[in-house]
């Protein structure tokens, strides 16, 4: 991995000033908007990154934009959208499982 700069300045501070609304709006929102909040900074993160990562994580980011998309939408639908959060971390899981080789098992 090469130590590469994956946000602007500006890029980072709208993230971190996104998180930090975020932390004192959920002090007055109902419990479930947490989540939801969350979902939005990995998408703002997402879109700030994408254009300057391997070819791999690309294809993980590209494969995430719908999926992100259809949970905000089915928020209120708490099955549905359990589920379509499952789906993401799994997306999630086997990109890093193949990243890091855990899927071939201990080295002999």
């Amino acid at each position: 991995m090469t130590d590469t700069n994956l946000l602007t300045e500006e890029q980072a501070i709208e993230l971190f000033t996104f998180l930090v609304a975020a932390a004192r709006t959920q002090l007055d929102d109902p419990c479930s908007y947490a989540s939801m909040r969350l979902l939005t900074a990995a998408e703002k993160l997402r879109d700030f990154i994408t254009a300057g990562v391997s070819p791999e994580a690309q294809l993980l980011l590209d494969s995430t934009v719908e999926k992100t998309e259809y949970a905000q939408i089915i928020m209120n639908d708490t099955e549905s959208y359990t589920a379509a959060l499952d789906e993401l971390c799994e997306m999630v899981a086997r990109y890093l499982v193949a990243r890091s080789d855990l899927a071939g098992g201990p080295s002999p």
